[in-house]
Formats: C-alpha cells, sequence, structure tokens
C-alpha cells in the first residue's frame, strides 16, 4: 500500500453523513492503477478534502440533495503536456458519480457499464470543460475545447464492489485543481475531485437547469432517447419537486413542463403563453382526486420521443402531455379540451387530435374528437395521456348539403337493395333448381354478402353518431368482414364465368362447400389477422365535413381507423379483382357479339345479360378509383347510387332473364346443342353457356 492509502480513512463518528451528501470535493495523486486501466500511472500524493461552497451548504441544511436526475458540472482545465485523455471506469458498487482531474487525464467513474478510453486535445493549455450526465437517457457528454464526446452507459450487473471511498484531508495534487467550477449553473469551491451521491433533489433551481439540459439534447440532430424512459422522469420529477404557490413552470426551450395543484377547475388558466397551447379540465377530475394531488402539463416542441412506424406527421412538431401524479385517467364522462394553436394549413391536409399509445408505441385516436379552425385545433379526449394533432393528407371536404344529400341517397339505396337481395335468396331457396344448381349458389351467396354489407353500412353509420366504443368497433369488424366477403365472391363470380363461357373444362373438385369456404372463410381470416396486429385498429372513423355553422367538423363511421389498412387491404384486393373480372366481362362481351340476333327482343336480353354480370362482377366499384379533383363530387354521386343499389339490380337482372320468353330461347338454344359442330352451333352453345350463368 502506498504512503497516500495510509494516509485515507473514513471520516469518524459518521460525520461523512451521505444520506445528506450533495458534492464532496477531493483530490487523489494520480490516476489509480486499476483493472480498468493498467497502463496509467501509478503517481501519489497527499489529498484533503475542501470545504463545500454556502450555497450547497445552505442546501444540505434546507435538506434538498442532488442526485438521480443527472448533473452538469463545468469550469477550466489546465492541460499539460501528455494530459489528454479521458478515462471512463464503470461497475463500482457505490450509487455515485465520481470526477477526478490528473495530470494524465480526467477520470469519471460510476455504477455503469462499459469502461472506456478517450483522446481528447493532443495541445497543451487551458481548456473549457463540461461534463454533463443524464441518467434519464444513459448518456455522458464531455464537452472539452471545441469538441464533444458522447458515450452511452447501460445499469451495471456485474459491480466489482471494491470502491467503498474514504476522504483524505489533504489538498489536490500541484497542478491538478480545476478552476471556475459551476455545478447546474450555480458557482461552487475548486477542487480535483468532485463526489456526486444519487439521491432525488427537489429544488426549482435544480430541476429548472436540467430540464433546460435536456432540451438542448434532444435539440441536437440524431440525437435518439427512450421516449416511455423520459416521460416517466418528468412525471416522477414534478410530483417530487417542492415549490410555493399554486404552480410552477419550467423550460424555455423544446421541453416544457408545468405542475399545478389539483385544486379547481381554473387551475391551468396560468399556462404561459409561451407553450401555444390552452387545457381546460372538467370538474370530474377535480372531485375524483381531491386537492391533494398535483397536475402536470408538459410540452415538447419535436416529436422525436414520439417516433412511430408511420413516420407520422406532427401539427407544429407539438406534443402535450396531462397526466395527474401516480394516477391513471381514462373514462371521463366530460371531456378535457386541448386547443392546439398554429397556423392556417396550406394544401391538402386535415388535422386530426391523438394520443400516443404506449403499449404499442403509436398514435391513436380512440377517445378524442377534432374540432378544426382556420388558426388553431381543440381536441376533446376522454383520458389524460401524450396528445398531439397530425397532419393527414385529406380527401376533398364534402359540405353539410352534400353530405345530407348523399347519405339520403345511400340510406335510400341500401334499404331498396336489401330488400331486393332478401327477396330474391327466398324466391331461390322456394325453387326446385336452387340445391342442384351450382353457379345459382354462387349467385345467392353473392346476394347475402351484398345483404350483409348494406345492413351493416347503415348499422355503423348510426353507431358512428353514438360514444359507444366497443359497439362501434364490433360493427366496424362485421362491415370489414362483409365488405371483403363481396369482393371475395366477385371474385368468384368471375372465375365461374370464365370456367363456364371462355374455357370450358371440368372443375368438379371445387364444390360448391369448398367456395363457400373461400368466400367466407378467406375475410374472416384477414379480419382476425387485422385484429390480432391491433385490436384498435377498427373504430370510429372521422370523415371531413365543411360545417360553417358548427364548431364539429367531422361525421363519424364505425370502420378501419387507419386509412394504410384500408388501401393495402381493400384498395389493392378489390383492384385485384376488378382487373381480373374487366377481363372476363370483355372476353363475354366478344362471345356476345358474335351471335346474329334476330329481332330487338333478342338484343334487349343481351345487354340486361351484360349489365348484370356487370354488377355481379363488381365493375361499378371501379368508379372509386376516379374520385379525386373536379370529379370528386359527381363521382361520389354515381357511386352511392350505383353501388347502394347493387342488390336491386341484380334483382331486376335475375327477374328479366327469369321470364318465359327468356326460358323459351334458353331452351331453344340447348335444343341446338346436339347437332353438328359448325359455326352456327357453336355460337348457340356459347349462348346455352350464357343461360347456364342465369338459371
Amino acid at each position: 500500500m502506498d504512503p497516500t492509502s495510509q494516509k485515507l480513512r473514513t471520516s469518524r463518528d459518521g460525520r461523512t453523513q451521505r444520506h445528506l451528501l450533495l458534492i464532496r470535493n477531493e483530490c487523489r495523486g494520480s490516476l489509480p492503477n486499476s483493472e480498468h486501466n493498467p497502463d496509467w500511472s501509478h503517481n501519489t500524493a497527499d489529498s484533503q478534502g475542501e470545504e463545500m461552497s454556502p450555497v450547497l451548504l445552505l442546501l444540505l441544511l434546507q435538506g434538498l440533495s442532488l442526485g438521480i436526475h443527472g448533473f452538469s458540472l463545468c469550469g477550466t482545465r489546465t492541460q499539460y503536456a501528455g494530459g489528454g485523455f479521458l478515462q471512463y471506469q464503470g461497475g463500482f458498487s457505490n450509487d455515485m458519480v465520481i470526477i477526478e482531474n490528473h495530470l494524465e487525464g480526467l477520470v469519471v467513474k460510476s455504477t455503469h457499464w462499459p469502461p472506456i478510453n478517450i483522446t481528447l486535445q493532443s495541445l497543451p493549455g487551458h481548456y473549457i470543460f463540461c461534463v454533463r450526465w443524464f441518467p434519464v437517457f444513459g448518456t455522458f457528454i464531455l464537452k472539452y475545447g471545441l469538441q464533444n464526446y458522447t458515450w452511452n452507459v447501460t445499469e451495471s450487473t456485474n459491480k466489482s464492489g471494491n470502491t467503498s471511498f474514504t476522504y483524505g484531508e489533504e489538498g489536490c495534487p500541484e497542478n491538478t485543481t480545476l478552476n471556475n467550477i459551476t455545478l447546474n449553473g450555480i458557482k461552487v469551491q475548486n477542487s480535483c475531485r468532485f463526489v456526486f451521491q444519487q439521491q432525488n433533489w427537489n429544488n426549482t433551481k435544480f430541476v429548472e437547469h436540467e430540464i433546460l439540459e435536456i432540451s438542448q439534447l434532444l435539440d441536437k440532430p440524431g440525437f435518439s432517447s427512450n421516449g416511455q424512459v423520459l416521460r416517466d422522469w418528468i412525471d416522477q420529477t414534478l410530483s417530487a419537486v417542492q415549490f410555493k404557490g399554486r404552480s410552477y413552470h419550467f423550460g424555455n426551450g423544446s421541453l416544457q413542463a408545468s405542475v399545478f395543484k389539483l385544486d379547481s377547475v381554473d387551475v391551468l388558466q396560468s399556462i404561459p403563453k409561451k407553450m401555444g397551447i390552452s387545457v381546460s379540465i372538467p370538474k370530474q377530475l377535480i372531485e375524483q382526486e381531491g386537492h391533494t394531488k398535483r397536475l402536470h402539463v408538459v410540452n415538447f416542441n419535436g416529436s422525436s420521443v414520439f417516433k412511430d412506424a408511420a413516420n407520422s406527421m406532427v401539427l407544429g412538431d407539438k406534443v402535450i402531455g396531462v397526466s395527474v401524479e401516480n394516477t391513471k385517467v381514462t373514462n371521463l364522462c366530460e371531456d378535457i379540451m386541448f386547443t392546439f394553436e398554429h397556423e392556417s394549413l396550406q394544401g391538402n391536409f386535415s388535422p386530426v387530435c391523438v394520443f400516443w399509445n404506449e403499449s404499442q408505441d403509436e398514435w391513436s385516436t380512440y377517445g378524442c374528437k377534432t374540432f378544426p379552425r382556420e388558426n388553431h385545433t381543440q381536441c376533446n379526449c376522454s383520458h389524460l395521456t401524450y396528445f398531439a394533432v397530425l397532419m393527414q393528407t385529406s380527401n376533398q371536404k364534402i359540405s353539410e348539403e352534400h353530405l345530407v344529400s348523399l347519405s339520403v341517397l345511400t340510406f335510400a339505396g341500401c334499404t331498396i337493395s336489401a330488400l331486393a337481395a332478401l327477396f330474391t335468396i327466398c324466391w331461390n331457396c322456394c325453387s326446385r333448381k336452387a340445391h342442384s344448381n351450382p353457379t345459382l349458389q354462387i349467385h345467392m351467396n353473392l346476394l347475402g354478402a351484398v345483404l350483409l354489407l348494406d345492413l351493416s353500412f347503415m348499422l355503423s353509420v348510426v353507431l358512428g353518431a353514438l360514444a359507444l366504443p366497443f359497439v362501434c368497433r364490433c360493427s366496424a369488424i362485421v362491415l370489414h368482414v362483409a365488405q371483403l366477403s363481396m369482393f371475395t365472391w366477385m371474385a368468384i363470380e368471375g372465375f365461374n364465368l370464365y370456367k363456364l363461357v371462355v374455357k370450358v373444362f371440368d372443375s368438379t373438385f371445387l364444390t360448391t362447400k369448398k367456395l363457400a369456404l373461400l368466400g367466407w372463410g378467406a375475410p374472416l381470416f384477414i379480419v382476425l389477422a387485422i385484429i390480432l396486429m391491433d385490436y384498435d385498429n377498427y373504430g370510429s372513423y372521422s370523415i371531413q365535413v365543411n360545417r360553417p355553422s358548427s364548431c364539429n367538423s367531422t361525421a363519424s363511421l364505425c370502420w378501419l381507423t387507419k386509412p394504410i389498412i384500408h388501401q393495402v387491404v381493400n384498395m389493392a384486393f378489390f383492384a385485384a379483382v376488378l382487373t381480373f373480372n374487366t377481363v372476363m366481362l370483355i372476353a363475354m362481351i366478344r362471345c356476345v357479339l358474335r351471335l346474329k340476333t334476330h329481332n330487338r327482343g333478342e338484343n334487349l336480353r343481351h345487354c340486361v345479360t351484360l349489365l348484370g354480370l356487370s354488377c355481379m362482377m363488381g365493375l361499378p366499384w371501379g368508379i372509386a378509383f376516379f374520385s379525386f379533383g373536379v370529379l370528386f363530387l359527381p363521382v361520389q354521386y354515381i357511386f352511392s347510387i350505383f353501388n347502394s343499389l347493387q342488390g336491386f339490380f341484380i334483382f331486376l337482372w335475375y327477374w328479366t332473364l327469369s321470364q318465359p320468353h327468356a326460358r323459351d330461347a334458353s331452351r331453344s338454344s340447348d335444343s341446338t346443342s346436339a347437332m353438328p359442330a359448325s359455326p352456327k352451333s357453336d355460337q348457340n352453345s356459347i349462348m346455352s353457356d350464357h343461360k347456364k350463368l342465369l338459371t
């Protein structure tokens, strides 16, 4: 043991008082010969502790302590030849951070791993330095001269346990004292060794300083952090900090925080204007939580800690967090209201109020309503968490008058279509051919899907206007199953047309039961997969409406909450079905054009046949792809009329072709099928195949 080590000893009768220690200034003669870096020298010298500054001593007497939130130690270091190094040593058992200055370089010690050596400036001279420790991010930052050095650490799982530090009573070795030292902006005594206990603090000045430091860190390009850890740290800090009055505000940059005593509904009137928000809380929150708890309001000007997989655009990069200390608030009877101030939105964008789903790491609209204005957006939500306004590419807004007209047309059409589909299904159930004709069974399954779609759509519109989240979600699931089922049966109709008319072949392996399993099972499987990915994919979906007479500018529908799923699943699937069925219909038209018609009645029947096939194969749904620009409003009306009456058109088609003159024509065509092959017999065979689709 070297002579200096023999002099080191702990303070007698417990005078070190570690549980209150803010900062302890000591010196050591040289860098220790530790297992972390055996190449460093063994110079030793006497050491002596120095007195603490009056400011810190006063904080000790008041019972305040510095700690887990980190620190910023700045000053001036005189570097000599060969002293431009930094050594970080991790794995110490004591829950503290130690900063030492030696002639060979700086040493930082803590409990965290891994150790690291950094080469600093090579030239001797006086260097301004700052050591910043951010435990919330697990990050050390050293500013040395004009250079910045950053290293990340993790909690140690294999602490050495050999560093029960002792404190000497002698001065720093020559030329090792750090000068002009400040701790979190407060001037302290110069020394060569600083020890920071890992204890909580509750002083407003320290909290203000660290929020400022974190704000500057978040502003650095490319910086990434664990957002949930940071949000938890903010809540813990605001719950512990001591302040006078009803509220206190921290920060002036990208991170701002306010803490309020929850004693009245107007307590949030003191939110600083610089935050660019206003918040109104319901009386229910005061009554439930009483006057003993605190309300936290946090403002992030920047969304770097709220990155989702969709890379959503946050309006103004402003995220607002509202919470009650140590309490989860959900299902409020009266919504809490937020107002986000912003410039007028340009282009094809619309604001949507969302909250941050911690379990999914993504934005969600569940429980929030949007009320946009020209220069601000109001959000009404039924729970407390972090909120923002997303800029979503919106379809062209519909005026309130057109919305009413389209709703009336759609409800009337769906009602007529549902009744016609139900009547046709019942009619064919009474027919003896219903159980023996596979083609007819395919028609009835398609009509069943149309009937389910009509009913579920009308129900989802009604439930969308009600505040029934679970019921709305169930309705959205049924609506999606119905739509995908209809698309699937449209594809089966196209395949059946290909099998019977275009390329005749035996397909006994594709029985009606197997087709039914495909037509109804595949949509159920797709919807189940979407539910397993995220149950919140279904719920209330908002449609932008221009309502000058009302503050509510949206209409709600129980549907998919994420447009990306609608685009990938519904639009892509239907585009494939539409392409295939269009090719099949063109082949059918070519066959019909080869037929020689003898009178106007046959021409009419052919036209009705093609019209019915178009409806069954879903071609009118393709109009939706032209819903943009000046065509947007006309397409909305055409789409609503044609597709809401789909079941009625199929009923007319089937009824027209089931009349006696159609059946006579069918029998006449069938009677020629036994004749020798000739161009005319081929045409009659094709016409007979047409009738197979109808009977």
